[in-house]
């Protein structure tokens, strides 16, 4: 039986809700390697990503906002911008159907970011806090890991 592994990346802010969801989904067929464990101090962020992306199959983002920005001179929640550097780095190694933003709370995205897989996750996001990982992320999310 394949065993498909998944990077999976938050802030620190959403690193309770990413692990309800690496409890929630993983099992026989589909371990996470977590940012938590798999980011080494004293190395940069692109030597430990570098070191990742051989030992995994795909990445989650959990997004989620995480700061405030202003732009053209309205103000927006932005997420994490580590996540979205990763998503990034992610993205140019795996291309599209390998990484996968799952959506957790409202915030600002570039258009550029509307043809990307979405997971949604909740509308609502509150620091440290865990929402339930429901039917429709677990539909999604197994939708996205059948097509790995």
């Amino acid at each position: 039986m394949p065993k498909t592994t998944l990077f999976i990346g938050s802030s620190s802010a959403a690193k309770s809700q990413a692990r309800a969801v690496v409890k929630k989904f993983t099992g026989p067929t589909l371990t996470f390697i977590p940012w938590w464990d798999a980011f080494t101090a004293g190395r940069t962020l692109l030597e430990d990503l570098d070191s990742i992306r051989s030992k995994v199959d795909g990445a989650l983002l959990l997004f989620s906002p995480e700061s405030t920005t202003t732009i053209r001179k309205k103000k927006y929640d932005i997420p994490n911008l580590n996540v979205l550097f990763e998503f990034g780095y992610f993205y140019g190694h795996f291309g599209k159907q390998k990484v996968a933003m799952l959506k957790y709370g409202d915030f600002y995205l570039p258009s550029d970011f509307g043809g990307y897989v979405h997971i949604f996750g909740s509308s609502s996001f509150r620091r440290g806090a865990v929402a339930q990982v429901g039917k429709r992320t677990a539909s999604e999310f197994e939708r996205w890991v059948a097509q790995l």
